[in-house]
C-alpha cells in the first residue's frame, strides 16, 4: 500500500513537471527554459526535479520516450488479423494521434525535432510490419517484400508530413481512407472515391 502511494506521488510530479514544460515551451525556445523557472511553474522545489530528471533535456528526452511508448502502445492494440480486414481505422488513429499528442504537437514547432519524430516514426512503423504484422498483403514475388515495405511505410509517413506541413487541413479519417486504397488499389484509384466525392453523372 505505502508503495502504490509513493508511486502515485511520483506519477504525479512528473505530471505537473511535464505540463509546465509543455506551457514554457509555448512561450520560449527550450534552451532558454531553466530548472529554476520550471520549477517554480510545478510548484515544486528544485531539489524534487532532480531526484527525477538530470536537466532540461532529460526531462525533454523522457517526454519523447512517453511519447513513442504511447504510440507503440496504440499500434499494437491492432493485430494482423485485424488488419486484413482493412487499414482505415489504424491509419486514422495514426493520423489522430500525430495532429492531436500535445507533446508531438509542440515538437513540430522545431524542424530539428520534426526531422528526428518523422525518423523515428518511419523505424517505428517498420520494426511493426516486419515483426507483429509480417505476412501482411504479401508480393507475388516475396523477394520484393523488403522493397514493398519501404515503399509502404516511407508512403504512409510522408503523408502523415505533408498533412502536418498544409496545417492539418483534411480530416484524419479522411486521410486514413486515401491511405488505405493507395496502400490497397495504388494510384489508378479514382481520387474521388477516396475522397468520397461523387461526378457529374451521379449528381443529376
Amino acid at each position: 500500500m505505502e508503495q502504490m502511494v509513493q508511486d502515485r506521488r511520483i506519477r504525479r510530479t512528473r505530471r505537473q513537471l511535464q505540463r509546465a514544460m509543455l506551457e514554457l515551451l509555448q512561450e520560449k525556445d527550450v534552451r532558454s527554459i531553466t530548472v529554476q523557472e520550471l520549477t517554480q511553474r510545478a510548484d515544486i522545489n528544485r531539489g524534487t526535479f532532480y531526484a527525477h530528471y538530470r536537466d532540461i533535456f532529460d526531462l525533454l528526452e523522457q517526454m519523447e520516450r512517453d511519447l513513442f511508448d504511447r504510440l507503440e502502445g496504440l499500434l499494437s492494440s491492432y493485430s494482423a488479423q485485424d488488419l486484413q480486414v482493412e487499414l482505415t481505422p489504424l491509419l486514422a488513429d495514426m493520423f489522430g494521434f500525430v495532429r492531436d499528442d500535445p507533446v508531438l504537437r509542440l515538437t513540430f514547432l522545431d524542424q530539428h525535432t520534426q526531422d528526428s519524430f518523422f525518423r523515428q516514426l518511419h523505424q517505428l512503423i517498420l520494426k511493426k510490419c516486419a515483426e507483429d504484422w509480417q505476412g501482411l498483403y504479401l508480393p507475388e514475388d516475396l523477394k520484393m517484400w523488403n522493397g514493398c515495405l519501404d515503399f509502404l511505410v516511407s508512403g504512409v509517413v510522408g503523408l502523415a508530413r505533408g498533412w502536418m506541413k498544409r496545417g492539418f487541413e483534411e480530416d484524419p479519417k479522411q486521410l486514413a481512407k486515401l491511405a488505405n486504397q493507395l496502400i490497397l488499389t495504388g494510384l489508378t484509384l479514382p481520387m474521388r472515391d477516396a475522397f468520397g466525392m461523387k461526378d457529374a453523372s451521379e449528381e443529376q
